[in-house]
């Protein structure tokens, strides 16, 4: 019996331990994200998007904001290269990490951002709002970004109607 009670007691540690999940690595996953932010504001302000290509899982998605999903790596790299066609100069671009945190293979940065752009027909154009990209742990151990979505703080144009609808008819 004492036999029984010792390897039940000698046993116990080692199933605690195969239960634990195992440590996240929140310290790698942040230097991740200052490096994707730093070559993301490169791309943004420079056209060079080949580095910040290097982040993107290769089935990752965005959730652009007025935009449909886009899905797979080189997907996304098409709309960026649209996108920087189009004659859009970003002349200032800023993201603050507000919370970075992970649990396994899954970790997250909840941030804001500031930008001001430029575009010919229009001028100067600023513009601030919220993000949220969502990190997964390679097999090499790397963290790609798997999905994320952004979108603004600038309120929607009013939608008020024409001055002549609104005059009364007699």
């Amino acid at each position: 019996m004492r036999l029984f009670v010792r390897s039940i007691i000698v046993s116990i540690p080692f199933l605690l331990m195969s239960c634990m999940q195992p440590q996240a690595d929140v310290a790698g996953l942040k230097k991740t994200v200052d490096d994707f932010n730093s070559a993301s504001i490169d791309a943004m302000t420079n056209n060079n998007i080949e580095k910040v290509m290097t982040f993107y899982a290769d089935d990752a998605t965005q959730l652009p904001n007025n935009g449909e999903a886009v899905k797979g790596k080189e997907n996304i790299k098409a709309e960026m290269e649209k996108m920087m066609s189009m004659g859009m100069k970003m002349k200032d671009v800023n993201f603050t990490s507000v919370e970075i945190n992970a649990a396994g293979d899954l970790g997250y940065e909840i941030g804001n951002y500031s930008m001001t752009m430029e575009m010919a027909p229009m001028g100067e154009m600023k513009d601030d709002g919220k993000y949220i990209a969502l990190f997964k742990k390679q097999q090499d151990g790397s963290w790609k970004v798997y999905a994320e979505i952004w979108n603004t703080n600038t309120p929607m144009p009013s939608m008020e109607p024409p001055k002549e609808m609104m005059k009364k008819k007699k």
